[in-house]
């Protein structure tokens, strides 16, 4: 599991990959968000 920072404190997430259009999170890397089409699909502690 990753880290992501949220609030200024880091804490595990089970959900690591983050659509950037939608800023949907989801717990596996997808090539295209589901929720919105994006192709933006990201590991969160990439940013």
């Amino acid at each position: 599991m990753g880290l992501i920072r949220r609030f200024g404190v880091i804490e595990k997430s089970d959900r690591p990959y983050e659509c950037k259009r939608c800023k949907t999170a989801f717990s596996v890397q997808y090539q295209v968000c589901p929720e919105c089409g994006g192709y933006s699909v990201e590991r969160e502690e990439w940013d």
